[in-house]
């Protein structure tokens, strides 16, 4: 009874216990606590050496990758094409555990399916044996018996030293490599196996991971790609990934401006590797491709990669990369090329002119310069001679672009040179407006001003020699004729300190500050003759005031300067920033960069409106005065062009050398729109530019004509009505 009282009683116990909901909660932690206790010691006493190598494999086994972004495009003014890149593929390898016969068989294909495609690939061993079976380049030549005697000696180590003595050819060494180090089949010609040695011999040298890849095509077309891929079961290690070149676009006129991109140097990894570059980047190195590298370059993304147990690689995480931006130019393209040529027929014609007295037949190079004279838009830019830039980006392995690059830096024309930015002239008469401008703000002169030219003077004991007896001339006929007497004296009346204030001012022998490298030049004054001067006891002198007064002494300025000054000698006496980015847009269409500050960006030389209207004047007149001017201009309305010419000398007339022609000029006079610069090395006369200059203003206001006389029709901006009325009015 006892005890049937007893299990009603625990039995009453129980259901209070299992009514309660604390008891469920209470066994449902317990289990999972128990779930995971028998777990943890699953993994660390019953499987805990398998997790462990899992476990190592996975960490000790990822590589990161470098995934490279494409770069920007370049485009001028009209959106016309002039650098891009072209995709292309890399073939990569990494190490396999299969049979090294199976192997070697592979090798020999790859090397014969990039053949097929012309493909780029990698063959170190060419530098030291040849497919033909000869010494290298590195080990060539009878000064190379050291670095053949040191390349065998790494060829023999570790195997038997009397090997050493039987290496005493490029073909010894050739069937040791086959037979000894390599070990390859005698089923393979001599061809064939050169062939597969191409990659064992680059896995002997450098080594061969199985995770991160070894390049073997860096430049392998479509077709081979597409082929690997399908067949990738029959290339185990093989892979391949999308690559970007660059690639100019017949743009060889503008090869100067682009400029070009090319392997990164030790130099400059070290300054921008923090700016995530690496060291086998392509980056800018001259013009607008180092000046808007920023812009262009792009964000590489990265790919982790690892093994898994089963040998294959795997992602574990991907960063896609961030293409570049695509820059627009200030230049316009066809008036670029246009000018180019221009530069080219008026050399050839200049030359055809020789005469031995003073045209010696050797103008070889010139320059030309086309800027809004409103913004300081570079219009064109022309360089001659330039140079294909496409040359930078072919592979190392094209032999005849390798040769191409030495040759154009051997070559004594310098057509690697920009001359609109980097070459330094003297500028002869062309300086005679600035030289009007100080005199008449200094006080100096009038308008009404006379000095009698007799053709010669003498100042400082020095004889100062004019082309012409011109008689009394005040300063809108001195202008017109370029008569030198009457700078010589306004100019040594002024003084060179004012002088040199006011070429300052009007941005000569000054950076410019274009986005491309340039050169400042040397303004004519004692502190340039300290640098310049031979004669260590040569004082300056009124003479040298003089000289300097009509361009020449230590007077040396830049096409671009020469624009600029034009410029401002147009637009009322403002300096312009001149500029060639126009604006930068990210890869969909967002903006991220105009040149609406730099156009705004100028400042004022002081010149007045009424030293400016005389100089206007006087330049209008010398086009009228000269024939040549005239002629090159004869398309145009009398009073439409604004010019100058300068014959600087070189100081080597009397050695059979000509004189430089320069030749600056702006139109139109009433709202002037554009200035031009123009300088022919050695071409004898400033007259002799005059033409070039001409034909660039017709390729800019008559657009849709063709060169030469024609009516008033069809003007670049169907300005008819704005542009020539005042002109028209005139000559009714």
């Amino acid at each position: 009874m006892r005890n049937d009282v007893e299990f009603r009683g625990f039995k009453d116990y129980l259901k209070s216990i299992f009514k309660s909901r604390a008891t469920y909660v209470g066994l449902l932690v317990a289990g999972i606590v128990g779930v995971l206790i028998w777990r943890l010691y699953s993994m660390q006493i019953v499987n805990g050496e398998e997790y462990r190598q899992k476990a190592a494999e996975t960490v000790l086994t990822t590589a990161e990758l470098t995934v490279k972004a494409r770069r920007g495009n370049i485009y001028d003014c009209n959106g016309v094409l002039l650098a891009t890149t072209r995709t292309s593929y890399k073939v990569n390898m990494v190490n396999t555990p299969d049979d090294q016969a199976f192997r070697d068989g592979m090798y020999l294909r790859l090397i014969e399916l990039f053949e097929r495609g012309n493909d780029t690939y990698t063959n170190y061993l060419r530098r030291y044996i040849t497919p033909e079976l000869e010494w290298g380049s590195s080990l060539a030549g009878e000064d190379k018996e050291n670095a053949r005697s040191n390349w065998i000696n790494t060829l023999v180590s570790g195997q038997k030293k009397s090997d050493r003595d039987g290496i005493l050819s490029a073909r010894d060494a050739f069937n040791y490599l086959r037979k000894t180090i390599f070990k390859l089949s005698d089923e393979y010609t001599d061809e064939q196996a050169y062939k597969i040695m191409i990659i064992r011999y680059a896995t002997f040298s450098y080594g061969l991971s199985s995770l991160t890849p070894m390049e073997l095509s860096t430049d392998a077309c479509k077709e081979t790609m597409e082929y690997l891929t399908a067949h990738s079961y029959e290339f185990p290690g093989i892979s391949t990934e999308e690559v970007y070149y660059r690639v100019y676009v017949d743009d060889a006129y503008a090869s100067h401006i682009i400029g070009y991109v090319h392997a990164i140097s030790q130099e400059e990894y070290e300054d921008l590797r923090d700016k995530g570059y690496s060291r086998d980047d392509i980056i800018g190195k001259t013009g607008v491709e180092k000046a808007a590298e920023e812009y262009l370059k792009g964000v590489n993304g990265t790919k982790v990669v690892y093994r898994d147990q089963s040998g294959v690689i795997r992602t574990l995480s991907y960063t896609p990369p961030v293409a570049g931006n695509d820059v627009y130019l200030t230049i316009d393209y066809s008036l670029q090329s246009k000018t180019i040529q221009i530069l080219e027929e008026t050399i050839a014609d200049i030359v055809s002119m020789k005469d031995d007295v003073k045209n010696f037949g050797d103008a070889n190079a010139a320059s030309a310069v086309v800027e809004n004279v409103r913004t300081g838009e570079v219009l064109a830019m022309a360089s001659y001679p330039y140079y294909d830039n496409n040359i930078f980006v072919a592979p190392s392995t094209d032999a005849a672009a390798q040769q191409a690059i030495i040759d154009l830096f051997r070559d004594p024309s310098a057509p690697a040179l920009n001359r609109a930015t980097q070459g330094l002239y003297p500028i002869g008469s062309t300086i005679k407006p600035l030289i009007s401008i100080a005199a008449l703000e200094s006080g100096t002169i009038t308008s009404k001003t006379v000095v009698d030219c007799q053709k010669r003077m003498t100042i400082s004991g020095r004889i100062h020699s004019c082309l012409s007896r011109h008689g009394e001339v005040s300063l809108i006929t001195a202008l017109a004729k370029s008569c030198n007497v009457f700078y010589y004296t306004v100019g040594v009346n002024t003084g060179i300190d004012n002088i040199d204030s006011w070429a300052k001012a009007f941005g000569l022998g000054e950076k410019t500050g274009i986005e491309i490298a340039e050169y400042a030049g040397y303004r004519s004054n004692p502190a340039t003759m300290k640098l310049r001067e031979r004669d260590i006891y040569h004082i300056w002198s009124d003479s040298d005031t003089a000289q300097s007064s009509i361009g020449q002494l230590y007077t040396l300025f830049t096409p671009l300067q020469l624009s600029n000054y034009a410029a401002a000698l147009s637009n009322g006496g403002y300096i312009n920033t001149p500029h060639v980015l126009a604006k930068v847009l990210t890869p969909a269409g967002e903006i991220v960069y105009t040149d609406e500050e730099v156009n705004n960006t100028k400042t004022h030389t002081g010149a007045s409106a009424w030293a400016l209207g005389l100089v206007k004047e006087g330049m209008t007149e010398m086009v009228k005065q000269s024939a040549n001017a005239s002629a090159a201009f004869k398309s145009f309305p009398e009073g439409f062009v604004c010019a100058k010419t300068g014959t600087p000398e070189t100081g080597m007339e009397a050695f059979g050398q000509s004189s430089h022609s320069v030749f600056i000029c702006y139109g139109p006079s009433i709202n002037p729109e554009i200035a031009v610069s123009v300088l022919i090395e050695h071409g004898s006369s400033g007259s002799n530019a005059a033409p070039a200059a001409g034909k660039i203003f017709d390729a800019y206001f008559h657009a849709d004509t063709e060169l030469g006389g024609r009516t008033f029709k069809g003007y670049r901006y169907g300005w008819e009505s704005l542009v020539f009325e005042a002109y028209e009015k005139k000559e009714q």
